[in-house]
């Protein structure tokens, strides 16, 4: 077993300066020493998470997922009373997820959708073990693309043959209100489940629908069906309301998942009541 030293020597004279010419690259990438804390990343990592400079981030470690001064700092405004608890269970959760990856020495995936800071995206990470030449794992390396966590209704709109139209219809034109609704009902929502997820009666939602959505969208009369299908044309199951917006990680690989656990850590936010 290699000795705290003999790690840190591999990390400093191997690893770091075999990663310094990704620095400056277009990428999300950062390398994770045998503590799990942040020893180099790429400039657009640490901006990703508010920082000016990839020097700003070493350091920083999910194993003070506890640790409420790094939190404010990470998730920025969106480190607040409704949300501080979830965003302590994740980032808890990230940890575990990069210490599986140091014991089992599997490459993981996973979506993470933490308002890193301050804005919520959604990025497909992926863990990779980094082995010294003694096969003992001494670092791992994350690589991140942005992605489109919404992407199933997509898949459905090949299989049916739908024709692109234009994206996002009249959404400069819609209130709060009116764009969680779109966007509930493009993701296969009906009335009811919208009414349980907004906290507003259904027969609000069906006004909203009947009185506003619908004129707005040139559909004659209250057709949810229709309008529905008008949502899921103009891709509104990709644009996300701020209201609606919830920390999340999903594990992709099923087997590690279930090893972890892995589960939605329940929020309750209470939503604006303006229509």
């Amino acid at each position: 077993m290699l000795s705290e030293y003999e790690k840190r020597e591999f990390t400093n004279n191997v690893l770091i300066p075999n990663f310094m010419h990704l620095v400056d690259q277009d990428i999300y990438s950062v390398l994770f020493d045998y503590e799990l804390k942040i020893v180099v990343c790429t400039t657009l990592s640490a901006q990703s998470i508010g920082l000016e400079r990839w020097e700003d981030a070493r350091g920083l470690s999910f194993r003070n997922y506890a640790d409420t001064d790094v939190a404010a700092r990470v998730f920025s405004g969106h480190y607040n009373e409704q949300l501080m608890e979830s965003l302590h269970q994740y980032a808890k959760r990230i940890y575990e997820i990069q210490s599986l990856v140091f014991t089992s020495k599997n490459v993981i995936s996973l979506i993470d959708l933490l308002p890193y800071g301050g804005k919520f995206t959604s990025y497909l990470v992926t863990y990779v073990p980094i082995l010294h030449p003694s096969g003992e794992v001494v670092a791992i390396q994350s690589f991140a693309i942005q992605s489109r966590f919404f992407s199933h209704q997509d898949y459905l709109k090949v299989i049916t043959d739908e024709k692109t139209h234009e994206r996002y219809l009249n959404s400069e034109k819609l209130t709060l209100r009116e764009h969680e609704v779109m966007f509930l009902l493009a993701n296969g929502i009906n009335q009811e489940q919208c009414s349980q997820i907004l906290k507003i009666t259904r027969s609000t939602i069906g006004n909203i629908i009947a009185n506003q959505l619908c004129p707005k969208f040139g559909i004659s009369g209250s057709n949810t069906k229709l309008l529905a299908q008008v949502a899921l044309q103009h891709e509104f199951h990709q644009l996300i309301p701020s209201s609606l917006y919830r920390p999340y990680i999903v594990v992709l690989d099923e087997k590690i998942a279930t090893q972890i656990n892995n589960y939605t850590i329940s929020i309750q936010t209470p939503l604006p009541e303006t229509l």
